[in-house]
């Protein structure tokens, strides 16, 4: 161990907690790297470039694996209000960050998880399990909350000095953001919102996926994040953008799937919402998705109405009489 360089690796969301601990080892002489790594249902890539930034530290960027859906399907750990399988993904990242810190030969990695700050994941067993289940027990230092766990082994190495951590507990942001301007952070960040699987409204779309999609891949959990989720039948899927800005984001995304169960469907002579079809599509199929798509269109059809179709085939149009889209269209679920 006395070969490694004394360099910390730091879980950095650029929210105040993880620039706090990043700060806390810069002043213990620390090398300080932060990692940021990219969830489907939770990103902070800008803030974490920003905090970065302020703090003088290199920054690595990393996104999980379709391997991360096995933690959706089976978390070891269980789910907590909604889809959110808290532990068993802390677990992963932080393995991520220790092969982060083999390949830059570190001596140890941070956090900025306060002890009964989030119900799921920051009560002391449940640090001491993620720090378990990722192969790190030992390493994994919370410098905010350090006084109130057991000595890692940096810190009875005399690595870092267990004196100039911190005790803190609880929700209160109030004294972390006093030893914010204590510490001299250029930026103390407002608290941000958190992972979509936490929301209740949003775990259903993430078990209707998982029922539905064995082969469920990273895109689909960022398809999940857009739109209105319409399940036609067991097989087909349509997702409807709700404004200007997600259909360009839902033609983006669709552009980056090349697979034959996978069509983009967009109004062809009037101005309406676009959407995704992911699975067979029969006429009478694509004939439900057209009623469905005209559901949310507020204003006069023309007739006929005229959608193209984007496919892995190229391009092509389908019309259907105005009566027949608008007489017998039932209202879609939101």
């Amino acid at each position: 161990m006395h070969n490694k360089r004394k360099l910390a690796i730091v879980m950095l969301s650029g929210g105040l907690d993880s620039s706090l601990a990043a700060r806390i080892l810069q002043l213990q002489g620390f090398e300080v790297v932060g990692l940021n790594v990219r969830l489907p249902f939770h990103h902070s890539v800008a803030m974490a470039i920003r905090a970065a930034r302020d703090l003088g530290i290199s920054l690595v960027l990393r996104e999980v694996e379709d391997d991360y859906l096995e933690i959706l399907r089976y978390p070891k750990h269980g789910y907590g209000r909604g889809a959110n399988p808290c532990i068993d993904c802390r677990a992963y990242m932080l393995r991520m960050a220790g092969h982060l810190m083999q390949e830059l030969n570190g001596m140890l990695i941070a956090t900025g998880e306060v002890v009964g700050q989030r119900p799921m994941s920051q009560k002391r067993r449940d640090l001491g399990i993620i720090a378990h289940e990722a192969g790190l027990q030992g390493w994994v230092l919370r410098p905010l909350s350090a006084k109130l766990l057991p000595p890692t082994i940096p810190e009875q190495e005399g690595w870092v000095d267990r004196d100039r951590l911190y005790d803190f507990s609880g929700r209160s942001r109030r004294e972390l953001k006093a030893l914010a301007r204590q510490l001299g952070l250029r930026h103390i960040p407002d608290a941000t919102g958190g992972c979509k699987l936490t929301e209740a409204n949003f775990a259903p779309k993430v078990f209707d996926l998982l029922d539905h999609q064995h082969d469920a891949t990273l895109w689909d959990c960022e398809l999940l994040t857009l739109g209105r989720h319409i399940r036609l039948n067991e097989q087909t899927k349509l997702v409807i953008g709700r404004d200007e800005s997600q259909n360009t984001a839902l033609r983006r995304l669709f552009e980056r799937r090349k697979r034959e169960d996978c069509l983009f469907i967009s109004p062809a002579n009037f101005l309406g919402p676009h959407a995704i079809l992911i699975g067979p599509a029969t006429p009478a199929t694509m004939k439900e998705a057209a009623q469905a798509v005209v559901r949310y269109f507020h204003r006069p059809l023309p007739d006929p109405v005229e959608f193209e179709i984007l496919g892995p085939m190229g391009a092509s149009r389908l019309s259907w009489e105005r009566e027949l889209l608008t007489s017998s269209a039932r209202h879609p679920p939101g």
